[in-house]
């Protein structure tokens, strides 16, 4: 995906002869032997914190009193200094998409979170098309209408005016919905007469003729398809660049959930950047299944910063596009009518026929992949429940970690369904305090239930919680306490108070339980003797944090197997990336 603003490209075009003229500081490093002491340690494997955690080679050797630990660790030994501070195993964030995040953090910003109303963004979106633009797309990303409350869809016209000839996507912030120009249209090769693909639709007028609004990702890949590519160091330098962003916030693990993003070969990238041992995040992969060769096993390699572990389907689409496949009919609402155009009675559809899927979820459960599902409504999710018990009723795995993800609406009786199975659930509880004070425009009196991550661990899951970047911002900490308080930004009471998180229920979910989800719980997720050491530093300790309080915590810094991540943009790696990227530039615009 082409998400790239001229600024970008010029930025890196003229900052480069910049980066090679700075004289490089050599990032910090670790001895082979430290104990860390001097600050709480928490390991998330023991209720008490620990005084001291030697680690050796990159592994944890021992935890305990400071003066066992010392002694245990012989008296050449380096030790560093916590200052009070807090170390804790890194976080570990269960579902994201750092390719397409890479991509659209270059793109237009038309966000709920920086713009208060329609004529503000538009205004935006005047200034960023008013100017030269070289690239061949413009695309902005963000387009919210539920959390901005005035944000009525751009027309065709209006899409048209702003850019006449170049194709103009918008993308919603959810990435469930896209607004084409006149020019993006002819250019995916979407025409009046095309007809729609499985799971989603390309909008119409009472005549027929397209009206630009592209509806869910089967619908929208057509867009992305036509994107013209990058150069490929270009995306390399912004996908590494994210990946430091992540580690940055605290995390040292993502999951990535379907590595959706407009490249070559996703996969091979992520791959070959995770080879340099500097990169500052591992990634454990759920690929598309259109990406995975079954005469090829899942990849167990603990230790490593990559591996294609499982794949990743969508079984219904967002529930801000009336696309999750909820049991019950949308609300009969002004938001649901008139914002959303939803018709009375309106249930969002399946992706997939009940038999198309069971056999496809089949194809990759015998082939030993993990496979994660995106699920909002009960229908979706009885309908993969269903497969998962075929599937091991013919072909039994006692540990197969199945995911079912997000999880809007899953009723009790479906936690325990998943839990009788073995199926793992995964929350995004973001939902709660971006959406909270429109969804009872949406769900109605189901909105005390949306979400239900309490009522998970009640009964005995090991749920995770994430942030499904891009769809909300990178924060880990952020992500516990909207968890913990299920307040709405916009204030009032805790919604579904019952489905609260402990703090420490939080903490598990993005440590030990995303560990166990991801499948690397024996090498991470908790500081543990033999365990690599993958560490974040933090400025306070989150078990004595008010839960208000905790995305005020700063990261101090990240750990991968005992020495500290380098998150500069301007780190010697990434300026040979971008070496690269100038000389492919500069010959493409030859060409």
């Amino acid at each position: 995906m082409r998400m790239l603003r001229v600024a970008v490209v010029l930025s890196v075009a003229l900052g480069i002869a910049g980066f090679l003229l700075v004289r490089w500081a050599t990032p910090d490093t670790a001895p082979r032997s430290l104990v860390f002491l001097g600050g709480p340690i928490v390991t998330m494997s023991e209720p008490s914190a620990v005084q001291a955690l030697w680690v050796h080679d990159g592994r944890i050797e021992a935890l305990g009193s400071a003066a066992d630990v010392k002694s245990s660790a012989g008296p050449d030994v380096e030790v560093f200094d916590l200052e009070g501070a807090t170390l804790m195993p890194g976080f570990i964030e269960p579902h994201t998409h750092p390719l397409a995040s890479a991509m659209l953090g270059a793109a237009i910003d038309v966000s709920g979170f920086t713009h208060d109303s329609r004529e503000e963004l538009m205004e935006t979106l005047r200034e960023a098309t008013g100017g030269f633009l070289p690239q061949p797309w413009i695309i902005a990303f963000g387009w919210d209408p539920i959390m901005l409350r005035d944000l009525t869809p751009p027309t065709l016209e209006e899409l048209d005016a702003l850019s006449p000839d170049k194709p103009f996507v918008i993308l919603t912030q959810a990435m469930h919905e896209a607004f084409a120009n006149s020019a993006a249209l002819r250019a995916a090769g979407i025409a009046r007469d095309t007809p729609d693909p499985p799971g989603g639709s390309f909008g119409r007028g009472e005549g027929g003729e397209l009206t630009g609004t592209v509806l869910e990702v089967n619908a929208i890949n057509y867009l992305i398809r036509a994107l013209p590519p990058s150069p490929p160091a270009l995306t390399q330098l912004l996908l590494r660049w994210q990946l430091a962003e992540y580690a940055s916030r605290g995390f040292t693990t993502i999951g990535v959930l379907g590595l959706v993003g407009r490249a070559e070969d996703p996969l091979e990238l992520l791959r070959s950047l995770s080879s340099d041992p500097s990169v500052p995040v591992r990634s454990v992969v759920y690929a598309l299944p259109d990406q995975v060769n079954l005469s090829a096993k899942p990849e167990e390699a603990l230790d490593s910063r990559f591996s294609i572990r499982g794949v990743k389907f969508w079984m219904d689409g967002s529930p801000y596009t009336g696309g999750a496949a909820f049991a019950d009919p949308y609300e009969d609402t002004e938001l649901t009518r008139t914002v959303m155009h939803l018709r009375p009675g309106h249930l969002g559809p399946l992706n997939y026929e009940p038999g198309d899927f069971a056999r496809e979820f089949s194809r990759f459960h015998q082939a030993g992949y993990r496979v994660a599902v995106h699920t909002q409504g009960e229908r979706a999710i009885d309908l993969v429940l269903d497969a998962v018990e075929a599937a091991l009723q013919t072909h039994p795995w006692n540990d197969h970690r199945h995911r079912l993800e997000h999880n809007a609406l899953i009723t009790v009786e479906q936690i325990r369904r998943a839990k009788a199975l073995g199926v793992e659930l995964s929350f995004f509880t973001d939902h709660i305090y971006y959406y909270g004070d429109r969804l009872p425009e949406i769900v109605g009196n189901r909105t005390e239930r949306y979400m239900p991550a309490g009522t998970a661990f009640r009964e005995g899951h090991r749920a995770t919680i994430h942030s499904d970047n891009p769809m909300t911002p990178i924060g880990p900490l952020r992500v516990m306490g909207n968890a913990v308080l299920r307040i709405p930004r916009r204030g009032g009471e805790p919604l579904g108070p019952e489905e609260r998180l402990t703090i420490r229920q939080a903490l598990q979910a993005m440590t030990t339980n995303a560990a166990r989800q991801l499948g690397v719980d024996t090498h991470r997720g908790s500081l543990e003797p033999g365990k690599v050491a993958d560490l974040v530093v933090l400025s306070r300790n989150p078990l004595d944090t008010p839960a208000q309080e905790l995305d005020t915590i700063q990261v101090l810094g990240t750990w991968l197997e005992g020495h500290p991540v380098d998150i500069r943009k301007a780190s010697l790696p990434n300026v040979k990336i971008a070496a690269r990227a100038i000389r492919q530039l500069v010959s493409r615009k030859q060409e």
